[in-house]
């Protein structure tokens, strides 16, 4: 059966502030409510320098990211730039695979967050309900959605970005009393021989953790078709998105150490709603339970959005990746709804396949991280080759060096786990591409665009 034919596209809809919404939502997600636990544990009361460290890496990468979309303001992201400097299908289609998987597993670990939520006041329920119904139930709600329009989508990721800030200026509010009870250069150390140990070690390890809480700056790449002169407002929204959010983190995890130790901060499951608890105990529970729910949603949401981009993006063109039915647009929603129904089945699938996604998801991101390193080395290529006119944002020569070498050090800190989880995600995306070979033949790369 041939693939509908449409000529439909997306329609622009995204301004500056609208987009850096997108991009503050993304990043803050589910993350920063329970990674501050793990960071402090890791490293101590100086858990801020490896949001620091973090950042910075992030910022290099949003800066590469910002000169990339400023040259190729295209949907497909980190896979276009992929395939416009390597032009090898195979590097291509396995980008393509990482971010996609990246972005749909942490919507699958977003739906499980928002039952585990929804469901904490009935703990007799069926597993059948909190498992599977409640996070499928979610997953649908997410794809009417995003396939309804960028409209709506961002009016309901404002919604939860602005619920969420407010979760955190209630932190600030409660624990700014507190700061200068600690000492905030004060660091576990190595190893338990030594604990009281001055070392970077730590602060890398911490930095290996809280890097997944600046993921989804890279998302906005996949917007480019849907906003508003994308060369200028993109790469802007990028590093607001990240110094805003690089800021938020350093002065969370202070407030976080100054009002309960590290010590105590490590074992919860629940890190911020303890701070709050300590800090304002009479500000009500319930209120800090519901939160993070929104932060799951906003989160999903943008992956779902990420995801189905991506995927209509290398769908298009006389050198697509991926079969062109998932390039249809809606001729009245403007939206791309085989690639959003797409993304919602997968997610479905790995729903009911897996009951817990967190290793998983751990493997994408450490591939995340491979990808960064991929997109600073193609901008030093990129901005060698003389056949590319210069882009209107532009960032220094040295800049994705220092990018690609931070990126280098952060998947060094990586745990076996993490890397075990990436080897059978290589492998398995290694298998769909020799069967996309087999099913549609090789790809033939044209001349630079």
């Amino acid at each position: 059966m041939a693939p509908p034919k449409c000529d439909t596209q997306l329609k622009r809809s995204l301004g500056l502030l609208a987009l850096t919404a997108f991009g503050v939502g993304d990043i803050l997600g589910i993350g920063v409510y329970g990674l501050i636990g793990r960071v402090a544990g890791a490293v101590g009361n100086a858990a801020w320098l490896s949001y620091v460290l973090a950042g910075v890496t992030a910022g290099l990468t949003g800066l590469t990211y910002a000169e990339l979309a400023s040259r190729f303001p295209r949907a497909g992201g980190a896979a276009r730039f992929c395939h416009t400097a390597y032009r090898n299908p195979l590097t291509t289609f396995l980008v393509i695979f990482f971010v996609t998987l990246s972005g749909l597993f942490s919507m699958a670990t977003g739906s499980r967050v928002i039952a585990q939520y929804a469901l904490a006041a009935f703990p007799g329920v069926s597993p059948l309900l909190s498992d599977y119904a409640i996070p499928v139930l979610f997953v649908t709600v997410l794809g009417a959605i995003a396939v309804r329009g960028i409209e709506l989508s961002s009016i309901a990721n404002a919604i939860c970005t602005v619920i969420e800030l407010s979760g955190l200026l209630v932190i600030v509010v409660a624990g700014i009393r507190f700061i200068g009870s600690a000492n905030y250069l004060a660091m576990n150390g190595p190893s338990p021989v030594d604990p009281k140990a001055w070392s970077g070690l730590a602060v890398m390890a911490g930095a290996a953790i809280t890097f997944y809480a600046f993921i989804g700056f890279e998302d906005l790449v996949n917007l480019s078709e849907e906003v508003y002169h994308p060369e200028r407002n993109i790469p802007l929204s990028i590093c607001m998105a990240i110094a805003f959010t690089t800021v938020l983190y350093c002065v969370i995890a202070i407030i976080a150490v100054s009002v309960i130790t590290p010590a105590e901060l490590a074992p919860s499951k629940t890190p911020l709603l303890d701070v709050v608890r300590r800090a304002a105990p009479r500000f009500p529970d319930w209120i800090y339970s519901v939160i993070p729910i929104f932060a799951a949603f906003n989160t999903a949401l943008l992956n779902l959005i990420m995801a189905s981009r991506l995927l209509y993006g290398m769908a298009r063109g006389r050198e697509r990746l991926l079969p062109s039915t998932l390039g249809y647009v809606h001729p009245v929603w403007r939206t791309p709804v085989a690639s959003i129904g797409l993304s919602s089945v997968i997610v479905v699938v790995l729903l009911i396949a897996f009951r817990d996604v967190q290793t998983l998801a751990a493997g994408a991101s450490t591939f995340l991280l491979i990808v960064f390193l991929l997109l600073h080395v193609a901008l030093i290529r990129i901005k060698r080759d003389t056949r590319f006119a210069p882009p209107l944002f532009r960032i220094p020569a040295p800049v994705p060096y220092v990018g690609a070498t931070t990126c280098l050090c952060v998947l060094a800190a990586q745990n076996a786990q993490a890397l075990r989880a990436a080897a059978w995600i290589l492998a398995a995306g290694l298998g769909l591409y020799g069967i996309r070979r087999l099913c549609f033949g090789k790809v033939v790369v044209g001349p630079v665009d």
